[in-house]
């Protein structure tokens, strides 16, 4: 796909998949880092790890799908000059056991939002931020891929749990190598993992200024979360990195 016909398809639709975005030796790079993440990282539950940009040395996977050339360009296309990374994050489902057991509830991502009310009446007009889910293995429908309601981000309704079953109409599986960008504003929703192997899942997330740099604080012993920028990183990445990193 072009980036025009991605940002077509994201601005109508909500939800795009692109289709071999990763080659399989990404894929097993970006499948060793969860892995290491999982077994060397604290994250704020027992299934999800945060900030794996901070992980540049022993895994530069995560480097290469922030910064990645595809998603660059349509966070150019669809946020014009001025945006910023806000949520670096892996999670993982297990067999019956999800990361996050609220977000199987039909949901569209507000911790996203800005927090300004006036721009919450312009996002009704157009995306302030999306995600970038990177696709290491396949996940079929039984391995619980994320459910979307297409067309929800621009119709200004509310859905909820009993509606969703039939507003429901995305694809059930995700092939290995893929790339799913969503504007945050599209109503969707986690499923279980039925499956004997566990469901990984990267996703970095970019937004107007107007949204803070919510999932990629670092908690404080005596007060609230706080952005520390990774100073090794921005020094030492590229330009694109340091705009994603730096305060705004």
């Amino acid at each position: 796909m072009t980036i025009s016909e991605i940002t077509s398809v994201l601005q109508t639709d909500g939800v795009v998949l692109v289709e071999d975005a990763m080659s399989d030796n990404q894929c097993q790079r970006l499948l060793d880092g969860i892995e290491w993440g999982f077994h060397n990282r604290e994250g704020p539950l027992p299934l999800q790890r945060q900030r794996t940009y901070e992980w540049f040395r022993e895994h530069p996977i995560f480097i290469e799908l922030l910064e990645h050339p595809l998603v660059i360009a349509v966070a150019d296309a669809c946020l014009g000059p001025d945006y910023h990374l806000i949520c670096a994050e892996t999670t993982r489902n297990e067999r019956d056991n999800h990361f996050l057991e609220a977000v199987k509830n039909v949901h569209q991502d507000h911790c996203f939002f800005p927090e300004d009310q006036e721009r919450l009446v312009e996002m009704q007009t157009r995306m302030y931020g999306f995600t970038a889910q990177w696709v290491a293995h396949d996940i079929p429908h039984e391995m619980g891929p994320t459910e979307f309601i297409v067309g929800s981000h621009v119709d200004h309704r509310r859905y909820t749990n009993e509606e969703a079953p039939s507003a429901i109409d995305y694809r059930d599986h995700f092939p290995k190598g893929s790339l799913v960008f969503y504007d945050h504003r599209t109503w969707h929703r986690g499923t279980d993992n039925h499956a004997d192997r566990p469901r990984d899942l990267t996703q970095n997330c970019y937004a107007l200024h107007a949204v803070d740099k919510v999932q990629i604080r670092t908690p404080q012993p005596n007060g609230p979360d706080v952005y520390e920028p990774c100073t090794d990183l921005i020094e030492s990445g590229s330009e694109i990195i340091r705009k994603l990193l730096s305060r705004v």
